[in-house]
């Protein structure tokens, strides 16, 4: 479920209260989409259609539609992250 959404300049960033995602950034020129896990995990997917990361974000489920329609695209693990400041922020986001 999408918590907060931010755009700026072509970049929609995204926090979820969900039981795997916690946030994504999306570049629409670039078509490159970060997901970051609760577990802190981080990973980048290339070339994602706008409809699939539209799909993405609106969803009830974050979980399905990634599972269904975004781990076909190719991807690369990054750095994983503390995810506990992001964590307290989409607590604090849906108790408000």
């Amino acid at each position: 479920m999408l918590v907060e959404r931010t755009e700026n300049s072509g970049v929609v960033s995204c926090l979820y209260k969900s039981s795997n995602i916690l946030a994504s950034t999306y570049n629409q020129e670039k078509k490159e989409l970060n997901i970051t896990f609760n577990a802190g995990r981080r990973y980048t997917y290339y070339g994602v259609e706008h409809k699939d990361y539209v799909r993405f974000e609106i969803a009830e489920s974050q979980g399905q539609i990634f599972n269904k329609h975004i781990k076909k695209y190719m991807t690369k693990k990054n750095e994983d992250i503390d995810p506990n400041p992001l964590l307290e922020k989409v607590s604090n986001l849906i108790t408000n």
